[in-house]
């Protein structure tokens, strides 16, 4: 919902001129509690997908986190909020937690495309491009990978740093659906929400400024993903 949205909706209010679930506080939100597709799961560190699913818990700005589900290139990961659908709301939707940190020549990412879908069949991806100046070449710069997650190092803990997943402070990378473009799929889920998300490795997808896959470091064994949070859940069919 875009700042606009928001306005329009507070006056309305005041002037006792909308219907009664605009002025009600927003539904709450929370982790997605559920793996729905993991074609990469597997024995050993980072091979089960529940530690996806089992609460954020970010190494902060300078390490990883152990607690992680390795996504490695030409897999995938989905997820969904048991029973319940993510719908727009005033600010951010949506915020992903991977695994990125800080280091003296940059911030080491795994930049992942995020998607989302009403009924897992039709999928509508956050936009999402590469800004380095060498398109062709892996970039240490957070800067240079706009719109995807996997950017921004965590600091949200469940235990030990316990924090709101949409207070900047928490980190992780926020999307907004009001940003999901004007295709008709893409309308429908801002109108209705979604109940599946999709996370894959960048590099399996084509960068449209250079016709081939946006490049990945070459150490990269893909994208390690803590958690993921919705801020409005409503259950499914209401």
């Amino acid at each position: 919902m875009t700042r606009d949205d928001v306005r329009v909706v507070v006056c309305a209010c005041l002037l006792g001129a909308c219907p009664l679930q605009a002025c009600v506080a927003p539904p709450a939100g929370g982790i997605a509690d559920a793996v729905v597709e993991a074609p990469g799961a597997r024995e050993g560190v980072f091979g089960d997908p529940s530690l996806a699913t089992n609460g954020v818990r970010g190494g902060g700005a300078s390490q990883g986190s152990l607690d992680v589900f390795s996504i490695r290139p030409g897999e995938h990961l989905v997820l969904e909020w048991t029973g319940r659908r993510a719908v727009d709301g005033p600010g951010p939707d949506l915020a992903v937690f991977e695994n990125p940190f800080d280091f003296f020549g940059g911030t080491f990412v795994d930049p992942v495309v995020v998607e989302v879908s009403r009924d897992g069949a039709a999928w509508v991806a956050f936009p999402h491009r590469y800004d380095a100046a060498d398109s062709g070449a892996y970039s240490y710069r957070r800067e240079d990978w706009v719109g995807f997650a996997g950017r921004t190092p965590v600091a949200l803990h469940e235990e030990t740093n316990p924090l709101d997943p949409f207070d900047p402070a928490a980190g992780g990378d926020t999307f907004d659906l009001a940003s999901l473009g004007d295709g008709a799929e893409a309308s429908r889920i801002r109108e209705e929400g979604f109940r599946f998300l999709r996370l894959s490795p960048a590099s399996d997808h084509i960068d449209p400024q250079t016709d081939a896959a946006f490049p990945r470091d070459p150490v990269s064994d893909g994208p390690d993903i803590d958690g993921v949070a919705a801020r409005y859940l409503v259950e499914d069919g209401a």
